[in-house]
C-alpha cells in the first residue's frame, strides 16, 4: 500500500514536472516572440521616423520651390510690363520723330 502510494506520488510528480516543462517552453517561446516583435517594432518605428523627416524635408523644399516659381512669375509679369512700356515709348518716339520730320519740311 505504501509502495502503491509512492508510485502514485511519483506519477503525480512526473505529471507536474511535465506540465512545468511545457509551461517553461511556452514561456521561452513567448519571450522569444516578444523579443522578435520588439525588434520589428523598433525597426518599423525607425523607418517611420525617417519617413516623417523626409516628408518634412520634401515639404520645405516644395515650399521653397513654390516661392521661387512665384518670384519668377512676378519677374516675367514685370518683364512683360516693361516690354509693353518700352513698346509704347518707341511708338511715341516714332510718332514724335515722324511729326518733327514732317514739320521741318
Amino acid at each position: 500500500s505504501m509502495e502503491k502510494k509512492a508510485k502514485q506520488f511519483d506519477r503525480i510528480v512526473g505529471e507536474w514536472k511535465a506540465k512545468v516543462d511545457g509551461i517553461g517552453m511556452d514561456l521561452d517561446n513567448g519571450q522569444k516572440e516578444t523579443r522578435n516583435s520588439s525588434s520589428e517594432l523598433f525597426r518599423v518605428k525607425s523607418a517611420y521616423e525617417e519617413a516623417v523627416l523626409q516628408l518634412d524635408e520634401v515639404r520645405r523644399e516644395n515650399k521653397n520651390l513654390s516661392n521661387e516659381i512665384k518670384d519668377i512669375m512676378d519677374q516675367i509679369n514685370e518683364g512683360g510690363r516693361s516690354i509693353h512700356e518700352i513698346d509704347h515709348i518707341c511708338k511715341r518716339l516714332d510718332a514724335e520723330k515722324n511729326g518733327a520730320g514732317s514739320s521741318s519740311l
